[in-house]
């Protein structure tokens, strides 16, 4: 039977789906911090440290302490401006994954602050799937703004009826 981070997306059930996700920004929170521990971090994000490595294989073993990988193999769906269409891609690694992150956050910085520079560092950029095939990253400020507006906003429901 295939380990638990080799699975693909799609073949996870709910449960495992929720416990890659939270795994995964275990290892994140690691990679990006120097001065938290594995146990505390698991902690943090209410998963246990069997879990995280289950779910992960994302550790090597030095002086007998679990230290986390540079970069991981791990699957996992990300949402991605492309064709003038938002759309859900399964992303083989996390380096294709921080690329996909980084993308986001010059979007974002894009409809905040109206700061067209962050995109052109995306200009002609694809990432590659899980499957292989190429997605160029939207950088064209005017679909950009088409897809967002596209986006539903959730709805906010009454909890409590105030008069």
């Amino acid at each position: 039977m295939t380990p638990l981070f080799q699975r693909p997306w799609r073949k996870l059930s709910p449960r495992q789906k929720l416990l890659r996700e939270k795994s995964l920004i275990v290892l994140s929170e690691l990679r990006n911090t120097k001065n938290k521990t594995l146990p505390q971090t698991a902690n943090d994000n209410n998963i246990t440290v069997k879990n995280v490595i289950k779910h992960t294989n994302g550790f090597k073993k030095v002086n007998g302490k679990p230290v986390v990988k540079k970069w991981d193999r791990i699957k996992r769906v990300m949402r991605v401006n492309t064709g003038g269409k938002e759309k859900s891609v399964e992303i083989q690694d996390s380096r294709t994954a921080s690329v996909v992150g980084r993308y986001h956050n010059a979007v974002k910085q894009f409809l905040n602050k109206g700061d067209k520079t962050k995109l052109s560092k995306f200009r002609n950029k694809k990432v590659r799937d899980s499957k292989g095939k190429l997605h160029q990253l939207e950088t064209n400020p005017d679909e950009i703004i088409r897809i967002n507006q596209r986006i539903e906003e959730p709805e906010f429901y009454e909890v409590y009826n105030i008069k």
